[in-house]
């Protein structure tokens, strides 16, 4: 077969049907040398085998070519060497160099083979590394893609693994594609699939090729994967020399080619075929601790704080200088992820070692032990919270800032901050029983001024068992004498006024009563703690009646009365009007019991909470606050069955059942006595014994009771409050208020009359004289004139039997105004009425105003007297009957009157017109009735009217002279009877 053929038929054979058989049959009788390497060269199949036959035969094609190159060399430059002048060659490399540069460029076939030669020496060192790296099953650690690239799946690899008595591999890639691919691309495959140990194979074997390339392959690592995993090919330092270790170097060829020295491969022309590599430079110490910190940084970014640590540790264990301080760190950061408790809410936290470096001191601490519960948290402050402050104290003593106190300083800023339930736990933890070594608090002192500053620094007002836990831990001292006695009261008397709250500071902290007692003796704190003992008895009895105060009070108020009453106040009526009201009169008696209880106590500072207070004054404020309740058959029973003397006082349960009575009175939103505040204010009267001045309150709710029924407003659509009823400084303008809201209340005399008794005015005649004129205007203004003049007629009654004294005046002054006012209606037609009325007015009023009933009352005979003349004649026989009917006292008292007028006054008066003196009339009624708000209205507007130039009192006013001249002929006369 021609070498044509077999040329042909070589190129047309598929790389997967190349055989041994094919190699010997076809390509060796090629007999071309370079055609052959050069097909070698060219084509790469999966089986190992045939592989390695086509490189033996390939290098075998070459062993010509280069022998002639050496020999070619040597003689070049044996010439060279006799003529230096020429080529100026100083070393022997260079003279090696410019012999083969010579030839080759004479005899480009053997520098083609001379280069396929290098090309396949390095593709027979890596089909070994290949066989190598498949001698035992390889162990995938992770597949970091969904889908694997083509050509780079997970095969069986074809052989006899069977009769060589090895386990079959699984391969990792085809071996066509491991040879052709440059060795650093496998090799960041190989890592970043986690293939290590045959990943250590491939930079065992090619160390001079991947050797600086040998950290960029590490980092291609996944750095979720534990550093044990590849521990063998991770850097370390040569201590001596601080440099990076020398990493292992055996190659499958322990002496280079003669093609692959560098006088062979400077020589070659194509770019095609890879340089020799120079062997690589050892990484120093500090460029090792880079590519740590590097890598754990990017750990811990990732939240893998556990591969971080473990990269410290690994380092740290191979020579790395300078990871002790971040070894710490992370040695403390992964106890906060991994052994701290967690809640669900803080597992989804980031920790990373940037955000742990933030941190304060007293913010890691509560880090570490914030979901700690009452059973772990002693534990976990022994295994967390204490390994990180002793860490704290020794990087101070390494920088040459030693702090003694730092430990304690800052673990007991965190029992402050702590809730009283963790706190218990720590001082249980404490106890002066328990060795020290077991202590978490270890002085007693210490243990003292914590539990003071937490309790009164605290604003809890239910936990008193924890609280009383709390002090049970704390160690029991001997008394103290006398001396420091008092010495330690004196301090207490400041501390009362250290914890009182103040504009530049509300509250006192934890934190700043610990600062006032950590200077203080034993004695002082012995003291206190005894003090303690009685604050904590009574806040859990202030708690059971529902009137908890934190713990501080009981120094606020230690010498302050006006607290201790404030609260005792409180505490009665809380349990009265709580959620948890006493049922029974028994629980009531406890409560009793219980405020004389805080009223005892030792002396000085061991007094109880409400010290300052007698006896006397905590049961009369305890009875004040049953009152309050409402419960008032209990309060009878008390009243029966009280053990204290206090209670049988009647003045002393008067005054409180009135002002009890009152205060329900006053913050009652509706007047009606029969629901709400207003019944309790009116049944509370039935406690205290029944008196004037009970009497006169009851009859005042009634009163207001009724008022409210008449829908009296304050204000536009707002009815009026009982509060605004009490207030009220004149009660009588109540009842104008009562009159003018409904219109026929002056029809009901008797109902309005008892209202006015009932506001106060049980003996008041003046007031009664004022209510019956505003119930007479207030027929005037319905015209009922009949009831009208009925009213009035009672009030003149009432007031003929007043003394003519000062003290009636107004009563008199009301009464006269409401008899003129009425006698001068014109509307109203009753003349005898009328004259009658006005004939009380002449009666009552004072001297300066006769003159003014006068001028209306001769109007009114100027307007009768036809009708009077026409009637004289069947009047005569029964005149005597009808100067019975005028009472004799009024001519006697008119005439007397008269007789006594003044009569230059009248003369004087004479110039006064009709109208003028109805106006002044007017003015006067106004004035007096100015105390009470009734209406002046109706007929007052007619009136008014009446007094215009075209009524007809206007055209008296030219006679007004005369008729003032002849008063005293004319008009006494048929004022008396005579005609």
């Amino acid at each position: 077969m021609s070498v044509r053929a077999l040329s042909e038929e070589w190129l047309a054979l598929p790389p997967e049907a190349t055989t041994l058989e094919k190699v010997d049959s076809v390509l060796r009788h090629i007999g071309d040398e370079s055609w052959i390497t050069a097909a070698v060269t060219d084509r790469v199949v999966d089986n190992v085998d045939v592989e390695r036959a086509m490189l033996a035969l390939g290098l075998e094609k070459t062993n010509s070519a280069v022998e002639r190159s050496k020999r070619a060399m040597v003689a070049i430059g044996a010439h060279v060497e006799d003529d230096e002048d020429e080529f100026a060659v100083k070393t022997e490399e260079e003279l090696w160099h410019s012999s083969l540069t010579i030839y080759f460029e004479g005899n480009a076939t053997d520098e083609l083979l001379c280069r396929l030669r290098a090309v396949l020496l390095d593709r027979l060192d890596k089909l070994d590394t290949y066989v190598e790296m498949h001698k035992k099953p390889v162990e995938r650690k992770e597949n970091t893609g969904d889908e694997e690239d083509e050509g780079w799946g997970f095969e069986d690899e074809a052989g006899d693994d069977e009769d060589t008595g090895e386990s079959p591999s699984t391969q990792l890639l085809p071996l066509s594609t491991f040879l052709r691919r440059p060795l650093l691309q496998t090799a960041l495959y190989l890592a970043s699939n986690g293939h290590f140990e045959v990943l250590g194979i491939l930079l065992r074997r090619h160390a001079r090729e991947l050797g600086r390339q040998r950290m960029h392959i590490l980092q291609s690592i996944p750095t979720h994967i534990p550093p044990s995993d590849f521990q063998a090919l991770l850097p370390s330092v040569d201590s001596s020399s601080e440099v990076e270790t020398q990493w292992p170097d055996t190659p499958w060829r322990e002496t280079p080619d003669w093609t692959e020295t560098a006088e062979c491969t400077s020589a070659f022309q194509s770019k095609d075929v890879n340089p020799a590599v120079a062997a690589c430079e050892l990484h120093t110490a500090v460029e090792v601790l880079q590519w740590y910190r590097d890598r754990i940084n990017q750990a811990d970014n990732l939240g893998l704080t556990d591969v971080a640590y473990a990269l410290v540790q690994h380092g740290a264990s191979q020579g790395v200088p300078d990871l002790d301080e971040l070894g710490e760190e992370l040695g403390l950061l992964a106890r906060l992820v991994y052994d701290a408790p967690q809640s669900e809410d803080s597992m989804d936290e980031d920790w990373s070692l940037s955000r742990w470096r933030t941190l304060e001191p007293s913010e890691v601490l509560k880090a570490y032990l914030t979901n700690s519960t009452q059973r772990t948290i002693a534990d976990n402050v022994r295994s967390l919270a204490m390994p990180y402050l002793y860490v704290l104290e020794a990087r101070a003593e390494r920088v040459g800032k030693p702090d003694p106190g730092l430990v304690n300083r800052l673990f007991y800023d965190y029992i402050l901050q702590t809730p009283l339930e963790l706190t218990a736990a720590i001082f249980d933890a404490s106890k002066p029983t328990l060795s020290f070594s077991e202590r978490l608090i270890k002085k007693d002192e210490d243990m003292a001024r914590l539990s003071l500053a937490c309790l009164y620094g605290s604003d809890e007002l239910d936990s008193w068992q924890t609280m009383s836990r709390i002090f049970e831990c704390l160690p029991a001292w001997d008394e103290i004498n006398e001396d420091e006695r008092d010495e330690a009261d004196m301090t207490l008397l400041s501390l009362g006024d250290f914890v009182a709250p103040s504009t530049s500071r509300p509250k006192c902290s934890a934190q700043e009563l610990l600062i006032f007692f950590t200077p203080l003796p034993f004695s002082a704190l012995s003291r206190i703690v005894d003090v303690l003992d009685v604050h904590l008895e009574s806040g859990e009895i202030l708690s059971r009646w529902n009137v908890p105060a934190p713990l501080r009070w009981f120094l606020q108020s230690a010498n302050d009365e006006g607290q201790q009453r404030a609260w005792a106040t409180r505490m009665a009526r809380q349990a009265g009007n709580g959620g948890e009201e006493p049922e029974s009169e028994d629980e009531w008696l406890e409560l009793l019991d219980d405020m004389l209880k805080l009223v005892g106590g030792g002396e000085g500072a061991l007094r109880g909470a409400f010290g300052l207070l007698s006896k006397e004054e905590v049961t009369r404020i305890f009875f004040s606050g049953l009152l309050s309740s409402g419960n008032f058959k209990v309060a009878k029973s008390v009243l029966r069955k009280a053990r204290t003397p206090y209670l049988s006082d009647l003045q002393i349960i008067e005054e409180q059942v009135l002002a009890s009575s009152r205060e329900f009175y006053d913050n009652a939103t509706s007047g009606n006595l029969h629901q709400g505040d207003m019944k309790l204010a009116y049944d509370c009267l039935t406690v205290a014994k029944e008196s004037s001045v009970i009497q006169k309150e009851r009859e005042f709710i009634e009163a207001t009771s009724r008022i409210c029924s008449f829908n009296v407003y304050s204000r536009q659509g707002i009815p009026i409050a009982p509060i605004e009823i009490r207030l009220v400084k004149d009660r009588l303008g109540l009842v104008a208020r009562v009159l003018a809201s409904t219109e026929d209340a002056y029809k009901h005399s008797s109902v309005i009359l008892d209202l006015v008794y009932k506001l106060g005015y049980q003996d008041d005649i003046t007031a009664e004289v004022k209510t019956l004129a505003m119930l007479a205007d207030a027929a005037l203004s319905a015209e009922d004139f009949t009831r009208a003049a009925e009213t009035v007629e009672r009030m003149v009654d009432r007031v003929r039997k007043l003394p003519t004294t000062e003290d009636f005046k107004d009563a008199r002054e009301v009464c006269w105004h409401s008899c003129f006012q009425l006698g001068r209606q014109s509307e109203f037609d009753d003349v005898e009425k009328k004259m009658s009325l006005l004939g009380h007015a002449l009666e009552i009023c004072p001297p300066e105003h006769l003159l003014d009933v006068l001028l209306v009352w001769r109007k009114l005979e100027g307007e009768t007297l036809p009708a009077r003349r026409d009637k004289v004649t069947s009047l005569k026989e029964k005149r005597a009957s009808r100067k019975r009917d005028v009472p004799s006292s009024t001519t006697e008292s008119i005439r007397t009157r008269l007789h006594d007028l003044n009569l230059g006054a009248m003369g004087a008066a004479t110039g006064i017109s009709a109208t003028d003196a109805a106006a002044r009339a007017g003015r006067t009624l106004k004035n007096v009735a100015a105390n009470f708000p009734f209406s002046m209205r109706g007929r007052q507007g007619e009136d008014a009217r009446s007094s215009t130039p075209e009524s007809p009192g206007h055209h008296l006013t030219h006679e007004v002279s005369t008729q003032a001249k002849q008063a005293f002929a004319r008009g006494i006369g048929w004022l008396i009877g005579d005609e």
